[in-house]
């Protein structure tokens, strides 16, 4: 049974910000699957540049609570950008040495998250996301 003091290094790191002290608590084959982007982000290297991109940009990164036990654990914690406040939850796994080696990722609410995702986007390769009022989305569909 793995040890979750890899875990807690990780995300005390986080909390500092400390992109550098999240590197030996990954395995090399972490994936992160994240609302930011459609595609997971695969290998402690593109890992470790969505942290970069995120933490460079983020005002803080809070921890609220860590649930879990064994290989399993959420994260809850809150993320500040300039006026936007994201509640966020990550489920982490955490393989056979303890280290982490997959994250789900869930943000809310929703209009924090794309004006988040919109300042992020350029630092980690991705498209900025845009959130169209659904009225508007229903009366594009029905013109097409």
């Amino acid at each position: 049974m793995p040890t979750k003091k890899h875990l807690d290094a990780y995300l005390d790191a986080m909390h500092r910000k400390d992109v550098a002290g999240t590197v030996d608590h990954m395995a090399d084959n972490v994936v992160i699957h994240s609302p930011i982007a459609p595609a997971p982000f695969e290998g402690k290297q593109q890992v470790v540049e969505v942290l970069r991109g995120l933490l460079t940009n983020v005002d803080s990164f809070n921890m609220k609570q860590l649930i879990g036990d064994d290989e399993d654990y959420v994260a809850v914690f809150t993320i500040e950008v300039g006026p936007y406040r994201v509640d966020g939850m990550d489920h982490m796994h955490l393989n056979q040495d303890g280290l982490v080696d997959s994250m789900t990722v869930a943000w809310r609410p929703l209009p924090a998250l794309v004006e988040v995702q919109k300042k992020l986007a350029s630092a980690i390769g991705v498209a900025a996301l845009t959130l169209v009022p659904l009225e508007d989305s229903l009366s594009s569909e029905k013109s097409s």
